[in-house]
């Protein structure tokens, strides 16, 4: 009876972890996953560090790689790949969102419930029901959710952008998301804060660079001043 029971209980272990190993994992997309160094991810995109831009530096640092598929390998010319741009931003050196924006070319005559399932093979099935592509009389001003994948750490987002069609994607580890926008509010707050100082040292340096001119064209013009 006690061996019953224990195999049993290791079959439902079994099928638990083959359950939860089948989830679907938001915080990946095309070979990088948030929370990954800044070195890993540009391994990964095969970029270089001077892809790597500081967007911020105090009060923490904030960095951003911006990368675009190559179309050619080696002269040949490749299938063209419907990711046109993906924007990928750091926060003290590990990845925090990813943002998605894909070639209109590629999407082109997509309706959302195209879209929907294509990413549902991806992600699973979606928070969002899909809806029909908004017609001309539809309010163009805020962009349209097609589709949203969530977990306790991950949020995924599929969004069309209503003034040019775009279709977009944003992937963002939601704790580290937040603390990445709240350094750059405060990036920003500084900034402002130390505006007027700067402002006052450039034009100190300034006035300074031309005193020193006059002083120079006046010693040079003595010099060789004859009435």
């Amino acid at each position: 009876m006690c061996r019953v029971f224990t195999l049993t209980i290791v079959c439902a272990t079994a099928i638990a972890v083959s359950s939860t190993s089948a989830q679907p994992v938001l915080s990946r997309y095309r070979g990088v996953t948030l929370g990954d160094p800044v070195q890993v991810v540009v391994d990964q995109l095969n970029v270089t560090s001077s892809d790597v831009k500081v967007v911020h530096e105090r009060p923490t640092l904030i960095q951003r790689i911006t990368w675009r598929p190559r179309r050619l390998i080696s002269g040949t010319v490749v299938e063209p790949d419907s990711l046109g741009e993906m924007v990928l931003t750091f926060h003290l050196e590990r990845l925090t969102s990813i943002a998605v924006i894909y070639d209109l070319d590629r999407t082109r005559g997509l309706t959302n419930a195209d879209l929907h399932e294509a990413f549902t093979n991806t992600y699973g099935t979606s928070i969002l029901v899909p809806t029909p592509t908004r017609t001309a009389l539809t309010s163009r001003a805020e962009p349209e959710i097609i589709g949203r994948w969530d977990d306790t750490e991950t949020l995924v987002l599929l969004w069309r952008e209503s003034s040019t069609n775009r279709i977009k994607l944003t992937v963002t580890a939601i704790a580290a998301d937040r603390a990445t926008q709240e350094a750059i509010a405060d990036s920003v707050r500084l900034e402002e804060s130390e505006a007027p100082a700067r402002d006052l040292a450039r034009r100190a340096n300034e006035e300074a660079a031309l005193r020193a001119r006059d002083e120079k064209s006046r010693s040079d013009n003595k010099a060789i001043f004859k009435p």
